[in-house]
């Protein structure tokens, strides 16, 4: 594994699971979220400017894994039998391990009816309830349209459900394929589909794709052999960030303020067994405890904005693959 691999492996044990969806339940089966890797506490994220700087995909980067291929991901969970059933009308029950505050609610949930074709706009908005179970979860009950009609997929009756909350460091969230049962399901092929992208659009876009190839192939040159290297390589330089730095800072900010943390629990611990002067050390305790706090919020604030992604600029010069998707226009 490289020294960046190493760097942003150590930023996801300590920006893990900040809103990542654990599972999404319609009338049968269960979904889970694109690409997030569960395993090794991977986040997502959902940055509307991200978006609309066509450096990812409507669902966003993951820590991990970079941009979110959402065919190839949502084709591998059919394969896998991880997408729940659903009909017009139902609801989702989705679960969001929060992981922090960044993590908390409240969250909003849209729909992509042709599963990968929306990007910055065209989502129809979905009804919300949710519930903070007061363990670290939230629940949200995701009420699909009335008039629902997947069309998305190799299997034509596929939607994306995206969900995310409104923190700065983020936002964090998800998204989940759903598999709707009572539609007649679309017959996905390259002659059907309809092209997602106007003609000024696609001039647009080849502009684009030639002011970035030499900044891509250099990140790609730069990186290792792995698609996951080359990725985070691509994303930091078309955002002209730096993932590496931003991961040390963070796991530094962390390791001070795990050690100010386990001071000032010490500190509490000593004025809570001493026969005088309680109530002024633990103030001063509570305080350092708070200081510790905001401390690792700071911290995990500086680790979050790095990665890549896919089918937009960042993977163009990479792995391809070719997603059914309708007209905008």
């Amino acid at each position: 594994m490289s020294c960046r691999l190493l760097a942003i492996s150590a930023l996801v044990a300590f920006a893990h699971a900040q809103g990542v969806i654990v599972s999404a339940v319609g009338a049968s089966g269960k979904s889970l979220a694109l690409q997030v890797d569960l395993a090794n506490k991977d986040a997502n994220i959902i940055n509307a400017d991200e978006i609309a700087q066509n450096v990812v995909n409507e669902c966003g980067r993951t820590l991990l894994g970079g941009n979110i291929d959402i065919g190839e991901n949502t084709e591998a969970q059919l394969s896998a039998k991880t997408v729940t059933s659903v009909t017009k009308g139902s609801k989702v029950a989705v679960t969001i391990d929060q992981g922090s505050a960044d993590g908390a609610g409240p969250y909003s949930c849209d729909l992509d009816l042709s599963s990968n074709a929306d990007g910055t706009s065209g989502q129809t908005k979905l009804a919300v309830a949710e519930t903070d179970n007061g363990d670290g979860t939230t629940l949200l009950s995701v009420t699909l349209p009335a008039d629902m009609a997947c069309i998305g997929a190799s299997t034509g009756n596929v939607c994306t459900v995206r969900c995310f909350n409104k923190a700065a460091a983020g936002p964090f969230g998800g998204c989940f394929a759903v598999q709707q049962t009572d539609v007649t399901a679309n017959q996905n092929q390259p002659g059907t589909i309809a092209t997602a992208q106007t003609l000024e659009g696609i001039n647009a876009q080849i502009s684009q794709d030639q002011a970035d190839l030499p900044t891509a192939i250099g990140a790609i040159n730069s990186a290792g052999s792995a698609e996951k290297e080359q990725g985070v390589a691509l994303v930091d330089a078309l955002l002209k960030i730096d993932s590496t730095a931003a991961a040390t800072v963070a796991v530094d900010a962390s390791a001070t303020a795990t050690a100010d943390a386990a001071a000032a629990a010490s500190t509490t611990a000593t004025a809570n067994t001493g026969k005088s002067g309680k109530g002024h050390k633990s103030k001063g305790a509570a305080a350092a405890a708070a200081a510790a706090a905001a401390a690792a919020k700071q911290g995990k604030g500086k680790g979050k904005n790095n990665i890549n992604n896919n089918n937009k600029r960042a993977m163009r010069w990479g792995k391809r693959s070719l997603i059914p998707s309708v007209a905008l226009n």
